[in-house]
């Protein structure tokens, strides 16, 4: 039974937390496996995860990065695991460090978003290009992720896009709420502030919809004014992360995504993936663009560009047999990214 320990910052909030959540649960019920998850902070509210998966949270706190870094050390130490997995480049450099002289130990480090924006700026980047070759694998999300390293880091890194739950619900077909949702950290990358402007443009023609955005994050109270500036709170709700959103979407007209940067947008496929017509800026590092065909299953629209935004917007509001036909593009997602052939993947690179 090989041992696998997954290292990440917290168990719950975000999109890398539960990948590797949903990972860990999966592999925890092969036999093959046993599995444990060491988190460097306390989270009220988690990700579900299984009981055959044993969890370390340490409340870590505003502790220093050498202290963290020894904190990991010490748990490996102690877990003796074969195989470390760390999602995050951030924590992927501390397990690295905190890893060092563990030559049995078969380390797998993965890239949760666009390493461009994400760690790219000197000297960060160049410290992580070098630690970064200490490691056994590195998986990355999309293409371009890959190709954003030095060659001799691509030629060990893996592919492995997000897997997509196999409990999603699907989208009404008929009587659709004039909805249009978002479900995100509420963070600058995000840029909901486009997608409410947008909104605000749609608005004037189609006075009879309604925006729901979904999280929760440090730019809330900013986002809340900016609502009440434009005049639009009757409009625009902003309600907090919940654990059933999908089926709190399901019934929404469309969903838009308009940050200027990510890996693959967990948001984004699951929303395809219950069968809701998509629109999504073409950000950088390219997952938006590996699953959707332009105007076949989703739309894209350039990154910061209002005006696209709303005419794609409208395009979908106007004509329902466009809407429904991405609908049922959208949906094909579910076999592509099906969990069972992701984890196959991770399998592979596991050993």
């Amino acid at each position: 039974m090989k041992k696998i320990l997954f290292i990440n910052n917290q168990l719950g909030g975000g999109g890398a937390e539960r990948v590797l959540i949903l990972i860990a649960n999966h592999l925890a019920n092969n036999e093959e496996y046993s599995v444990s998850i060491l988190s460097l902070h306390k989270t009220k509210q988690k990700y579900d995860i299984d009981n055959k998966v044993i969890v370390n949270e340490i409340d870590s706190g505003d502790n220093g990065t050498l202290k963290i870094i020894s904190t990991i050390r010490k748990n490996i130490l102690e877990v003796k695991p074969d195989i470390v997995i760390s999602f995050e480049y951030h924590m992927n450099m501390k397990v690295i460090l905190a890893t060092i002289g563990m030559k049995k130990l078969k380390i797998i480090i993965s890239e949760r978003n666009d390493p461009a924006k994400k760690g790219g700026k000197f000297p960060l980047k160049q410290l992580r290009n070098l630690l970064y070759k200490k490691a056994d694998c590195l998986i990355c999300q999309t293409p371009d992720a890959k190709k954003y390293f030095p060659y001799g880091i691509q030629k060990k890194s893996v592919i492995i896009p997000n897997p997509i739950k196999n409990d999603l619900p699907y989208a009404k077909q008929e009587n659709t709420k004039k909805e249009i949702v978002n479900f995100c950290r509420l963070e600058p990358q995000k840029n909901l502030k486009l997608l409410i402007d947008a909104f605000y443009e749609f608005s004037r023609e189609y006075d009879d919809y309604i925006l729901s955005i979904y999280g929760d994050g440090s730019l809330r109270n900013e986002l809340e004014s900016y609502i009440i500036q434009l005049g639009i709170q009757n409009e625009v709700n902003l309600y907090h992360a919940l654990p059933n959103i999908h089926e709190k979407i399901k019934d929404a007209m469309m969903f838009v995504s308009s940050s200027d940067f990510e890996g693959l947008s967990n948001s984004m496929i699951e929303a395809m993936a219950i069968g809701l017509p998509v629109i999504c800026t073409d950000c950088p590092c390219g997952g938006a663009r590996m699953v959707i065909e332009n105007a076949v299953n989703g739309l894209l629209v350039p990154i910061k560009d209002k005006e696209k935004m709303v005419e794609a917007m409208k395009r979908i509001a106007s004509d329902e047999n466009f809407a429904k036909m991405l609908a049922v593009e959208s949906i094909k997602i579910r076999d592509l990214l099906a969990t069972d052939k992701i984890i196959s993947t991770w399998e592979k690179v596991i050993g």
